[in-house]
């Protein structure tokens, strides 16, 4: 773990922005956390929504509620002296015993995302890619630290190795293929709805058609019902397994550790 990496101190000294103290969250680049599937926190200073009136007196923080991420993160708190107290894994709700102004709240990491900007959480962890897919660039979703050092991966786009695509090697040669027209555009399949089809727009290809899709994206092109597919890569050992590679120039977001960080919402 990182020595500049004091969890402690960041929950500290958050407070609600809902209660009397809630000036502390305006200048938010020092007081909380956020992640690509590398980790990242994040903390909110916004006035209330109309979805969150209610005042209320402890921090909320929402953690990933399932997968590795859900499970590097309690082990990254646990590690920080900060251990999750959750009385029934059913449930939604736990607690840091030794934070009592804090409420932890388990959630899908979109959903950490959508409440830290609608009031309803102060800090998140989360990765990168879901901040960015979520938080649409949103410049008040803040990092305040960006190395919590896991949950390394990196966004690509990938296409068959063989086939239609067999020279083709970096995304200026996929753009420049005379194929993809109006009426038969690049067909790709991502989970990413936002980045996806912005970081295609931004390399050139202007006819593509988009299909989301939550997992086991890379069967697409092997049954005919894509071209190309964008996703989270980590080994590349399953896009390599399913005959697919990596596009040169076609990285969406950089593989980095960096990518686990605390975000907060001023």
């Amino acid at each position: 773990m990182p020595a500049a990496l004091d969890l402690t101190g960041v929950i500290k000294s958050s407070t609600s922005p809902y209660v009397e103290k809630r000036r502390q969250f305006r200048r938010p680049s020092r007081y909380a956390i956020a992640c690509c599937s590398t980790v990242t926190a994040i903390a909110r200073d916004a006035a209330p929504t109309a979805t969150a009136q209610v005042e209320r007196s402890v921090v909320r923080l929402g953690l990933p509620s399932k997968g590795r991420m859900a499970e590097e993160t309690l082990t990254l708190l646990k590690s920080c002296q900060l251990t999750v107290r959750q009385l029934n894994p059913r449930q939604y709700t736990a607690d840091i015993p030794l934070l009592p102004n804090l409420e932890v709240w388990f959630q899908r990491p979109k959903d950490i995302v959508r409440k830290l900007q609608s009031g309803d959480l102060d800090l998140g962890i989360v990765g990168y890619d879901t901040v960015s897919e979520y938080g649409q660039g949103n410049e008040d979703l803040v990092i305040v630290h960006d190395a919590l050092e896991y949950g390394a991966c990196h966004l690509v786009l990938a296409i068959p190795k063989e086939g239609i695509f067999e020279n083709i090697n970096s995304i200026d040669e996929l753009s420049r293929m005379t194929k993809w027209t109006a009426e038969r555009p690049l067909r790709v399949v991502t989970g990413f709805t936002y980045l996806g089809p912005k970081f295609l727009k931004e390399k050139g290809l202007k006819h593509v058609a988009i299909t989301t899709a939550d997992g086991a994206l890379e069967s697409y092109p092997a049954m005919g019902t894509a071209d190309a597919i964008v996703d989270l890569v980590s080994s590349g050992t399953t896009l390599r397994e399913n005959n697919l590679e990596e596009v040169e120039g076609g990285t969406v977001l950089l593989r980095s550790r960096r990518f686990t960080a605390l975000y907060f919402f001023r």
